[in-house]
This record gives structure tokens, C-alpha cells and sequence, in this order.
């Protein structure tokens, strides 16, 4: 297929990562740069300077493998190795190589799917994953070389140490091959919760507009902190927290985990300003939160990602931190990504939404023919702008179908109210079919949230042999403790039409979720796909 090509705005001084990144080494060599883990368990302090530096060493040892502009470069790491998996990151993107990180969580056939897929040359890898990936070059042709981060030299891989692989660039060293804004950077997969994770390749001149626009949409700015747990792996990790954090000039620290109390005793210690993560992080801080113990007085933004925030988590955050700029984003990683922001002073006004599109963003709500719906009305939300991918690495019909007539068809169901502001409904597939009525799974599960010793809900859709098909609410509760249904079905009763209400409950001390601590739906679905109480 031809890629789609990136339209960077005429305002923009870079158009590739290489020289937004190295430009930031030269106007702020001494800034810090990443505070991130590394594979001894130390912690890495380095600058703009050191990193850049750092990056140039490794991209040039991986040339002395063999390696050459366009040649696809595996990276199955995440935060534990944060420093490891960013300078090894920063050298494919300042020689020319593809970046593809690989999910740390997927199991022996998932990775040898994504490295096959990519058709990767050159695998760099944690050494906790030896014995997930295995001889995986007797498996999947095309890896040439493994590189192992950490582990002990025992003799037992055939892997080449990270730390040996750096060399000195010589002085007569050739340049780096100019790059341009639509060479592909890097391949990111997608979740894969109805099939094997699809491949999408992007620019890095949309790397270059997701980085600005992100750091737009959270307010960064030079000399912030901005610190995040989102893994590595992830576009939320790469693109809304590593580039833009470099593209302003801020100091970027990778939590090595989510761990709530860990992380509070980090934004203390750093002096963090801006903290992003996914809804359910945020829970997870209300909990745990003690003034008298945690002192997050530097914050000023909490951004909210990869999921809607409830507005009881907003206005709960809102009265604990109420010095806080509490925002929400909403994109993807087809978008690059783009879309939209609601920054904290709408917030309580708009309650629910996902605000308004970056600057450069078009965003649009189609119905199944790909026109534009009425203004209000239900439909699939659709983008436009310099961020968007370049299309599925080796998929052209699931390209096609995805970039449909030059917009982003995001498979996200939602409406746009009077004022321009976005509400997104659902996924496409995360609807559910009662009777014949359309039911958004997210509103049903806001509702849920607003339950005063309700935790975390998750509304997934069953079989029923009457209704085609009905909810199932799994819940997780403040106490442990199980709540009759028949006190939740009455709470609801006044919140959401009858169709809408659940009738089928399970309690859980906790949900499957993603390495972002998104809960993974999917995982549900299967988990109580046999689950039956037709009545």
C-alpha cells in the first residue's frame, strides 16, 4: 500500500524526531532529561546532553551489526529497564531504524506473531525473558542478532550484552542519512482484543506533531517534571509521555510500575508537575492518598488517558487536590496520536466529555455510510490530522478500511454536544444489543461509579436466548463485600432507562488488566462468556 502521507503544519521547525530530540540536546544539554530504572536497579540520571550522546554510541554499534536505515528493530523491555529502552529507542530514531517495541506481558506466541509480522532483524531484549522468548531465531526467520539488557554472563545466551554493543562514533564517521517526515519510525500493535494485534507503522513527522500537540494538551512546558508509569511498550508510553516530555525540554521520569505509594513517594521526591495516567490510577490514588503523608504540593496537572474518567473520579480529585488542573485526553494509537482535551476549568461544565481537539485536529461523528451525523446524535468518531498513522505493516485491506476516504475511522462510538465538546459513548465492540436497543457499556458503568462503596465497574454484554443478548455488571467494591443486586438495580433505577439497568452481577477483588492498568474487557468477555441467568 502507498502510506499516508503527514501533513506537518507549515509552523513547525522540525519535521522528524531526530532533529527535534537533538535540538533539545543542544539547547538544553544540561537539563535532565530521563529519570528512569535501570537493569541493575539502579536509577538513571541523565541529561539532554548525555542522552544524546548515550543514543549516538548505541546507534552506531548497531551499525557496526549490520544494521542499515529502514532495518526493523525489536525492543521487548518495559520501565523496569526504562533507561535501557530509551537510549535504545532515541538510536533507532536518530539513525533511521525502526523502532518496534513488543508488549513485555505477551506470551511466547504473541511475541513471535509481532516480531514475525515486522519482519524484525534485531532483537533487543530484558534478560527476564530469556526463557519466554527462547531460540525464537529457530522460529521466526529474519532475527539476526539478540541483544539481552542485564542477566549474567553465564554463556548460557547467545545474545550479545546492551552494555557492549555501544561504540565511539570515529571522528570520520559518514552522517546519518537525511530523513524525511514520512519515513516510518516506529511499529506499534495494536490491542488485539478481537484478533492478533495488527502492526501500525508511524511517521516520525506525526511523531513530531503528537509530541507537541500532547504537550500542548497537558500544558508542558520547559523545565517541568512529568512523570508517568505508562510501560514503555505503549504509545501512551512513547508518545504521550517520552516525546513530548523531550520536545519541550521537561524532565521525563518512568515509574518503574504502577504502584500507587511508590509513585506518591516519587512525585514528592522529584518535585513532579505533571502526572498522567489511566482512570483507574487515579482511583487508585484517592484510596491511598494521605496528606499527612504525601506531599504532592508541586503538582499542577493530572491528565487522565485510554479510557473516559468518570465524572465521580473528576469531582472527587477535584475536591482532594483542588490546586490540581485535572484534565482529560482522548486518542489512540492509530491516531498517533490525536484528539481531544478537557482541561480542568471545563471540566465540572462538561462532565463526562473528552473536550475539544488539539490544535490541527479535525474530528468528525459518521454513521455506517460515512456520513456526518446531526449535530447530538450517536455515530463513530472520525480524525483527521497531521498525527494519524501511516496504515497496518503489511495489511492493505485493513489499511484501507481504517484510512477510508483520508479519515481515521477510530471504531469508537460517541456524539458531539452544541459546543463542540466530545463525549465518547463506547467502542464499537464493547456495545451490547438488548432486545433490540443500543446500549453504551461506559455510560451504564459511569453510573455504577457513582455507587458510594463501588470501586471499579466493568459492564460487558452476555448471551441471553431471548434478548440475543444482556448485561452483566462486574463490580469491585470499596470493602470487599458483595451488595445485593436489588439495591443496585434500585440505585440505577432513577439514572438509566430499564433496558439499560443491570440485572446480572458478579463481584471481583480485582479485574484483568493491561500493563497500564487498563481493565481488559476482553479477558471478561471470555471469563464469563458460559455465564447464563435468563430471566
Amino acid at each position: 500500500m502507498t502510506a499516508a502521507r503527514t501533513r506537518l503544519p507549515d509552523d513547525y521547525r522540525h519535521h522528524t524526531l531526530a532533529d527535534l530530540f537533538w535540538h533539545q540536546a543542544r539547547v538544553n544539554a544540561n537539563r535532565l532529561a530521563l529519570v528512569a530504572n535501570t537493569a541493575q536497579g539502579l536509577e538513571a540520571r541523565v541529561t539532554y546532553a548525555q542522552l544524546a550522546h548515550l543514543a549516538e554510541k548505541f546507534a552506531r554499534g548497531l551499525e557496526r551489526l549490520g544494521a542499515r536505515p529502514g532495518d526493523k528493530v525489536a525492543i521487548l523491555a518495559d520501565n523496569r529497564v526504562g533507561y535501557e529502552a530509551c537510549v535504545s529507542y532515541l538510536a533507532c530514531i536518530r539513525a533511521g531504524y525502526i523502532a518496534v517495541p513488543i508488549n513485555a506481558r505477551f506470551a511466547r506466541e504473541e511475541i513471535d506473531h509481532a516480531a514475525g509480522l515486522a519482519e524484525v532483524r534485531f532483537l533487543i531484549h530484558d534478560a527476564r525473558y530469556i526463557d519466554t522468548i527462547g531460540d525464537i531465531r529457530a522460529r521466526i526467520a529474519g532475527i539476526e542478532t539478540l541483544i539481552r539488557i542485564g542477566g549474567s554472563e553465564d554463556g548460557a545466551s547467545s545474545a550479545l550484552a546492551w552494555e557492549g554493543v555501544s561504540v565511539r562514533p570515529a571522528p570520520d564517521a559518514a552522517p546519518w542519512p537525511v530523513q524525511d517526515k514520512d519515513d516510518i519510525s516506529e511499529i506499534l500493535f495494536t490491542s488485539g482484543s478481537t484478533a492478533r494485534p495488527k502492526a501500525a507503522m508511524l511517521s516520525t513527522g506525526s511523531g513530531v506533531y503528537a509530541a507537541c500537540a500532547f504537550a500542548w494538551a497537558v500544558d508542558l512546558h520547559e523545565g517541568d517534571v512529568y512523570q508517568s508509569f505508562f510501560p514503555f511498550f505503549t504509545t501512551a508510553g512513547i508518545r504521550c509521555v517520552m516525546l513530548p516530555g523531550w520536545a519541550v525540554g521537561a524532565t521525563v521520569v518512568l515509574d518503574p510500575e504502577l504502584d500507587v505509594h511508590r509513585i506518591m513517594r516519587r512525585m514528592d521526591s522529584e518535585r513532579t508537575t505533571v502526572y498522567v495516567a489511566v482512570p483507574s490510577f487515579y482511583i487508585f490514588l484517592l484510596e491511598a492518598y494521605d496528606p499527612a503523608v504525601n506531599d504532592l504540593s508541586s503538582l499542577r496537572v493530572f491528565d487522565a488517558g485510554g479510557a473516559a474518567l468518570l465524572p465521580v473520579t473528576t469531582t472527587s480529585l477535584m475536591q482532594t487536590f483542588p490546586g490540581i488542573d485535572i484534565r482529560q485526553t482522548y486518542g489512540g494509537t492509530e491516531g498517533g496520536p490525536s484528539g481531544t482535551v478537557l482541561a480542568g476549568y471545563q471540566a465540572l461544565n462538561k462532565l463526562g466529555s473528552a473536550g475539544t481537539c488539539w490544535p490541527h485536529t479535525e474530528l468528525r461523528i459518521f454513521d455506517d455510510d460515512d456520513h456526518e451525523v446531526p449535530l447530538g446524535d450517536l455515530g463513530e468518531i472520525v480524525l483527521r490530522s497531521p498525527g494519524i498513522f501511516s496504515g497496518y505493516y503489511r495489511n492493505d485491506e485493513a489499511s484501507r478500511d481504517t484510512l477510508r476516504n483520508g479519515w481515521l475511522h477510530t471504531g469508537d462510538i460517541g456524539r458531539v454536544d452544541a459546543d463542540g465538546y466530545l463525549y465518547v459513548i463506547d467502542r464499537k465492540k464493547d456495545l451490547v444489543i438488548r432486545g433490540g436497543h443500543n446500549i453504551g457499556t461506559l455510560e451504564v458503568e459511569r453510573v455504577l461509579m457513582r455507587h458510594p462503596r463501588i470501586s471499579e465497574a466493568a459492564v460487558i454484554g452476555i448471551a441471553h436466548s431471548k434478548l440475543g443478548e444482556d448485561l452483566l455488571a462486574v463490580v469491585k467494591t470499596l470493602d470487599g463485600a458483595e451488595i445485593e443486586p436489588s439495591e443496585l438495580r434500585e440505585f440505577c433505577a432513577d439514572k438509566l432507562a430499564d433496558f439499560k439497568t443491570p440485572r446480572n452481577y458478579v463481584f471481583v477483588a480485582d479485574f484483568p488488566r493491561t500493563g497500564m492498568g487498563k481493565i481488559l474487557k476482553p479477558d471478561l468477555r471470555q471469563l464469563y462468556r458460559d455465564f447464563r441467568r435468563d430471566k
